[in-house]
Parts: structure tokens; sequence; C-alpha cells
């Protein structure tokens, strides 16, 4: 990775028990008029997006790549039922009016992405631009059941070196990904609790609020004007390809499918994030 690195930031949120605090990783000129918001998948972080953040700054953009509340370094709900779909657009509509901008363009990986399609189908919605990763408007209940089962894990390590190779088989959906990657999300996928030990970065009682049931969102799908780019794992169970072939059956959506990936593509391949630049180029 090159020497850039992003301004690490906070702002106050308020949930049911009192205010929490949200941090994200802004990278870029303050001043761009464009400016990219990547939002992170259930467990994950915005530091999942770093690789593409620097591309992203060096095609003229300002991003911005918040961690949810229950993830990365972002306070821990008390109340796991403020861990919701709804809150977190709220919380992140409260981000998009901190930035003081008039528009963005939403990046979504699987959580994320959902949440930029709830968003982007609103009336004088702010997303301009819409890139979702790995996800769509209807989601089988059986991959959703894997996923939770795997979250539950939850184990720690007493090593740093065993905690990378735990990450390592838990992100072979995720792609290829190199040795200073995986470095990388070792690095921002754990922390050390009171013991010295090594724990996943995320609060155990998200996992409560995930459901695991049918999800048919054709409804929201289909009110979403801004131009779409759909990301697909060729190997995805959370998006199947029917699912795919009818989400482009509207003119604003494009598609692209990545070889050899499940759910969900990292997007620190230089395929998927040329993709990504390049298509969000041509909006402009």
């Amino acid at each position: 990775m090159s020497s850039l690195l992003p301004h690490l930031k906070k702002m106050q949120c308020l949930a049911s028990t009192g205010f929490h605090e949200i941090h994200y990783a802004e990278w870029g000129n303050k001043t761009s008029e464009k400016v990219a918001l990547c939002v992170h998948g259930f467990s994950r972080n915005g530091r999942d997006f770093d690789y593409l953040a620097k591309s992203l700054v060096g095609a003229g953009y300002r991003v911005v790549c918040p961690d949810l509340p229950g993830r990365g370094i972002s306070d821990w709900l008390p109340n796991t039922g403020d861990y919701n779909i709804q809150n977190h657009m709220q919380q992140l509509i409260q981000l998009i009016a901190r930035l003081d901008v008039p528009h963005v363009d939403w990046i979504g990986t699987s959580m994320g992405g959902i949440i930029g399609m709830a968003l982007a189908s609103f009336d004088k919605s702010p997303i301009r631009n819409l890139v979702i990763n790995d996800v769509g408007p209807f989601i089988p209940a059986p991959p959703l059941t894997r996923i939770k089962q795997y979250l539950s894990l939850m184990p720690t390590f007493k090593t740093r070196a065993t905690a990378r190779n735990f990450l390592r088989q838990l992100l072979l959906p995720f792609g290829k990904i190199t040795a200073e990657q995986l470095d990388h999300l070792t690095d921002y996928g754990f922390h050390e609790n009171a013991t010295g030990e090594f724990c996943l970065s995320y609060d155990p009682k998200i996992v409560d609020s995930f459901e695991v049931k049918e999800a048919d969102l054709w409804y929201i799908w289909d009110t979403i004007t801004a131009p779409i780019l759909v990301i697909r794992g060729a190997d995805s169970e959370v998006l199947s390809r029917e699912t795919l072939e009818k989400m482009c059956e509207r003119e604003h959506v494009s598609s692209v499918e990545f070889a050899d990936v499940a759910h969900a593509p990292a997007l620190m391949d230089e395929e998927q994030i040329r993709t990504i630049v390049e298509w969000l180029k041509k909006q402009y």
C-alpha cells in the first residue's frame, strides 16, 4: 500500500440508552465535489476499504469509511435492539449531513449495500451513484443461516499468528487475498482483550440482531432511480445469478461478476478496484 493515510474522525449519535461514538476514516481532499461513502458488511469495518479508498483518492474523490456501531473501533451499544438497519440508516444520514455535501456515491458491501438500496429509494436521496457488492433485493434464507453460524463462533487467540490464520480461513469466500492484505485485515479485524488475547473486532451481541429469514426487497429496488453497479461473486449464494439478471432488467443498472469468489468480493483486487473506479468515472 502507498503511504497515503486517512484522517481518523468520530461523531456522536443517539441510541435508546444514550449517546455513542461512531468512528470513520476520511481520505482525500475535503473540498472535492466527488464524495464516496463506503459502508461495510455485517461483521466487518470501514478499514476493509483502504485499498479502494486510495484508488478513489487518485481519481479525485473524498472518501469516507465508517465503522458502524458494534464494529471496528466504534462504540458497542448496551441495547442489542439498537443494532438494526433503521438505526444504521439514521446514523449514516447523520454522517452525510456532517460531511456537509449535497450528494455521495455509495459503495456498500452486503449489509452496506442493503442500507444503500434503502436510502437510494427515497425521494431527494443524497445518493447520486450506487455500487452494491454481492447483495440484492432478494436473499434466500439458507446462506443467511450459514453466515449466522460462523458469526456466532467468536473464538479468542493467544497469538496474532493464530488469529491471522483463522481469518485467512474465514475469508476464503472473499477471493484471492495477498499476504499484505491479510495482514491489513488482521490488524483491523481483531482487538486485544483485557487478558491480551486476540478477539474479532465486533460486539458478539450484533449476532442476535442478524435475521435468517428470506428477504424480499423488490419493492425498494423498483423505486431506485440512481445509476447502479451491481458486483457479484460468481460463486455467491447470497446474490444468485437469477436475481442479478432480474435486477439488470432496469436500464440504469450495470453488473459485473468476478470468478472464483463467493460472498463477498473483498474489493482489494486490482481488477475489482479498477472496475468500480472506471464505472464511477463514466457517471460524470
